[in-house]
């Protein structure tokens, strides 16, 4: 990663000796760019660094740069300020992808419960059907029996004759 440098130079500037710091700060309030360290080393870099492409870079962003356009500067050219925000990242990458893993889970545990209560249901209703079925097979047994005591009843036994008659 790359490390700004330590020390603050002075310029001189119309005979007024301005530091980088003033430079860098004057030079992001006209782009009215946020005060953060992080940005600050990025324009250090930008102004004195040694690779010309970041200044290109944050020139392409136009004259209010986004900071979401300065961070993904930063983090492309592995600024050491910027470091902090990879682990941000991955700390809200991973409650998001945490969120929908528990999002997925709930709704498992909910088809889970409605499938088991339908079991449930169709149990009770497997055990009604058999209490009902033997009532019914209950019932054409006992039918069964009315009607052969009824046939023996209607019919009496016909009397024997005699061989004296």
């Amino acid at each position: 990663m790359k490390n700004s440098q330590t020390g603050v130079s002075a310029y001189s500037i119309d005979d007024e000796t301005e530091t980088e710091l003033e430079v860098i700060g004057r030079f992001m309030t006209r782009l009215k760019v946020k005060n953060l360290p992080r940005n600050y080393q990025l324009f250090h870099e930008a102004l004195y660094g040694q690779d010309r492409r970041l200044a290109e870079e944050i020139e392409t962003l136009g004259p209010l740069p986004p900071q979401s356009g300065l961070d993904e500067i930063g983090l492309k050219h592995r600024l050491v300020s910027h470091c902090g925000l990879v682990a941000r990242k991955s700390e809200s990458d991973a409650a998001e992808m945490l969120r929908e893993v528990a999002e997925q889970l709930a709704k498992g545990l909910m088809k889970k419960q409605h499938f088991a209560r339908d079991i449930e249901k169709a149990s009770k209703t497997a055990d009604a059907l058999d209490s009902l079925n033997a009532s019914l097979s209950n019932l054409l047994l006992y039918e069964t029996e009315l009607t052969e005591r009824l046939r023996n009843c209607a019919s009496p036994p016909k009397p024997l004759r005699s061989a004296d008659a």
